[in-house]
């Protein structure tokens, strides 16, 4: 079984899904579906708690980060202050200072800047 989720050219998230009981020729479909999605504009997913596989669209020029290890969402400044690590919608990472709030779901750390973070 292999499985991607793309955006088209218009914007649409797409999934599409291919089986084969042979492994080599589903391999080779999934190469060809590949081809198909970058010439036609398509470009790799990102949805949050998506890793994203080894294998990218080689036209599509989209730059895919996969690491192995998740940023911390607040770090401690050289002065003692908790601040926020979150990247900004210009790929900045923000470094306002956090304020622990109690939730709904528990508690978290707020920051003033969250209308600029990058979802």
């Amino acid at each position: 079984c292999w499985n991607t989720v793309y955006h088209s050219n218009e914007g649409f998230e797409c999934q599409i899904t291919l089986r084969d009981e042979d492994e080599e020729r589903l391999a080779q479909r999934a190469s060809e579906v590949m081809e198909s999605i970058a010439s036609s504009g398509g470009v790799p997913a990102r949805r949050k708690g998506f890793e994203a596989s080894n294998t990218t669209f080689e036209k599509s020029g989209a730059s895919e980060q996969t690491s192995s290890k998740k940023r911390n969402k607040t770090y401690i400044d050289e002065d003692g202050m908790r601040c926020c690590n979150k990247r900004l919608k210009d790929g900045t990472i923000c470094g306002n200072p956090v304020v622990e709030r109690e939730g709904k779901y528990g508690p978290f750390w707020s920051c003033s800047n969250y209308r600029e973070h990058a979802v």
